[in-house]
């Protein structure tokens, strides 16, 4: 990472950057930004298609009572992996469950877990808030370049790359999957086992973007790009790639203005994403010409 840092002190002092990538922290956003914003975009996708929405915040949520279990089982404040990955998967995992072993609206059930674990993560908060460092868990709730450390970088990336690669290979099967189940079971596809399999992967993804995004925006970056990118996709292909060019672009520049702005990243993230999605509303009529509605690419 050193070899990294010293050339874009290189290049900042050319002019060609601005003088705030001087900084070592800022360097580790505009990488995280590049990795995670291709990637969200592209999930987000399948998230708005599967009407998954509130299923990510729900997964956010959980990630403050997983912050708090990996502090209270004995792991540093800047690494709380263990207890962050592994109750935000078991939350995604029994939505999941309950919603194949109920006749449950996703609403309803999503509703259910959100309490529990809104009620649950603000009781382990109360208990660590007291013990330790209080900025950390702030930069889960609403991201942060300042604790954004290259053990995190490393984590994403790893993430993102399989993430990214197994998405990639299965994309078709679960959009056959959310769209008929019928015809994905008559190809020899388990919709159940590509709705696990999907679920597993996006919370890998929203998990490792929590120290960027913090996990009450991540709704925002995984949703609203994706949102915005169906106001003007006529087709599949367009969806994605529109979808994945919003999403860069807001935690690109969003991470940029942050770094001029004294407010977390994931708000100006969340900030640029919505005025994107806008953006693509009043440009609807001129660019889409009539293009698909919610449901029907």
């Amino acid at each position: 990472m050193e070899f990294i840092y010293t050339l874009f002190k290189g290049w900042t002092a050319a002019g060609w950057l601005p003088a705030i990538f001087e900084h070592a922290f800022m360097v580790r956003g505009l990488l995280a930004a590049l990795i995670i914003g291709p990637l969200l975009g592209a999930v987000g996708t399948v998230v708005v298609t599967k009407k998954l929405s509130f299923f990510t915040q729900t997964i956010g949520n959980a990630a403050m009572s997983g912050v708090a279990i990996g502090l209270l089982l004995g792991e540093p404040a800047d690494g709380t992996y263990a207890g962050l990955y592994g109750f935000c998967l078991i939350v995604a995992l029994l939505m999941t469950f309950v919603k194949n072993r109920t006749r449950l609206a996703n609403d309803t059930i999503i509703g259910v877990v959100l309490a529990q674990t809104l009620g649950l993560g603000i009781i382990l908060m109360i208990v660590v808030t007291s013990q330790f460092n209080i900025h950390q868990v702030e930069g889960i709730l609403f991201g942060s370049l300042i604790t954004l450390t290259d053990k995190d970088l490393l984590v994403l990336a790893v993430t993102a790359l399989a993430a990214g690669i197994l998405f990639a290979c299965n994309f078709n099967r679960f959009m056959l999957a959310s769209f008929n189940k019928t015809l994905a079971k008559a190809r020899g596809l388990s919709p159940v086992f590509l709705e696990y399999f999907f679920v597993v992967l996006m919370t890998a993804v929203v998990v490792a973007s929590l120290k960027l995004i913090g996990s009450l925006l991540v709704l925002v970056l995984i949703v609203v790009p994706a949102a915005g990118a169906q106001l003007l996709a006529s087709n599949l292909r367009r969806f994605v790639w529109l979808s994945v060019l919003f999403s860069t672009i807001s935690t690109v520049l969003g991470l940029l203005l942050s770094g001029f702005l004294p407010v977390p990243s994931g708000a100006v993230i969340a900030v640029v994403s919505s005025l994107l999605f806008y953006a693509a509303l009043l440009l609807r009529p001129l660019l889409a010409k009539g293009g698909p509605n919610q449901g029907e690419i």
